[in-house]
């Protein structure tokens, strides 16, 4: 009798050691997700420009939206002095350079947009890997577990129609199912394992705090972010609807303190579901900034017609 219980548990022992091998193995792999490698290597450099105030452009010439877009810009000078030279030869070369200032600032907004989008887009794949490996790593281990439980019961079974006296029948059908439960039970965990994920560098808090100051983002990007005019209803910033989508779609409508910490925070320790999570709070925030060249053509167009 002790001896068919011994080798039930022994088996469930095996199983659970080669369980934990197969997790130190993952844990050397996790530390290609430990840290961001997505962290610019250079900050970014908020250019000088003229001070728009002093050369405001004259009314009627561009419509509000892309007054304010030339005011963010810092481009205000440039395209009034443009509008008010007169369009001859003796003032030409003179056109010429202003319009290639404000070219060049368009662009360097252009490319501080893209720059903000890559980071982000960057981060996004490595949450998004970090949760896929997780979801694979449960499912592989759940997988082994569920066929060990089989396998524990399928024997359990054959053992007891095997064995005759019925004291020893009872003992090896209970440690067998015991055996078998615990197998069992070690499935039941619906969030799985946890990853170290860390992003010491993180572009959603400021978003999520709505800090007034700038925060890690290039000066256009930022004001873009914060300027209600630029959102569609006029009435919130990018900002605040950002939060608002990430609050309702994403939490739930609601955040407590733990996850508000954890997705918000420097990182910690992630389920592969708060990883997917955090991937869609990325994507949804390049997608915003990705929006603001739409407002940077039109302004491009308009400017050509000048």
């Amino acid at each position: 009798m002790m001896k068919s219980s011994f080798w039930l548990v022994f088996l469930y022992c095996i199983i659970v050691t080669y369980s934990c091998q197969t997790a130190r193995v993952s844990r050397a792999r996790e530390n290609n997700f430990k840290h961001s490698y997505c962290t610019p290597t250079v900050t970014y450099v908020n250019p000088a420009w003229p001070d728009s105030g002093l050369h405001p452009i004259p009314p009627g010439r561009l419509s509000s939206h892309d007054s304010l877009l030339c005011n963010i810009l810092g481009i205000d000078a440039y395209l009034a002095e443009l509008l008010t030279i007169p369009a001859d030869s003796a003032r030409e070369l003179r056109r010429l350079s202003l319009k290639q200032k404000i070219d060049q600032r368009i662009l360097v907004a252009q490319t501080e947009s893209a720059a903000v989008v890559a980071e982000l887009d960057c981060e996004e794949e490595r949450a998004n890997l970090a949760g896929i490996y997780l979801d694979n790593l449960n499912s592989k281990l759940n997988h082994r577990l569920t066929i060990a439980s089989v396998v524990v019961g399928a024997l359990t079974t054959a053992a007891t129609a095997l064995i005759s006296p019925h004291n020893t029948q009872a003992a090896v059908g209970i440690s067998g199912g015991l055996v078998s439960a615990a197998l069992a039970l070690s499935t039941i965990n619906p969030k799985g394992r946890k990853i170290e994920f860390y992003h010491e560098r993180n572009l959603l808090k400021s978003i999520w705090d709505q800090t007034p100051v700038n925060a890690g983002y290039p000066l256009f990007v930022w004001k873009m972010l914060h300027t209600r005019q630029f959102s569609n209803s006029g009435s919130v910033t990018l900002a605040e609807s950002i939060r608002s989508r990430w609050l309702q779609f994403e939490l739930d409508g609601k955040a407590d303190k733990d996850k508000e910490g954890l997705l918000f925070g420097s990182g910690g320790y992630y389920h592969s579901d708060e990883l997917h999570t955090r991937a869609a709070m990325l994507n949804q925030l390049q997608s915003t900034i990705r929006s603001i060249n739409q407002d940077l053509a039109s302004l491009v167009v308009v400017i050509g017609t000048l």
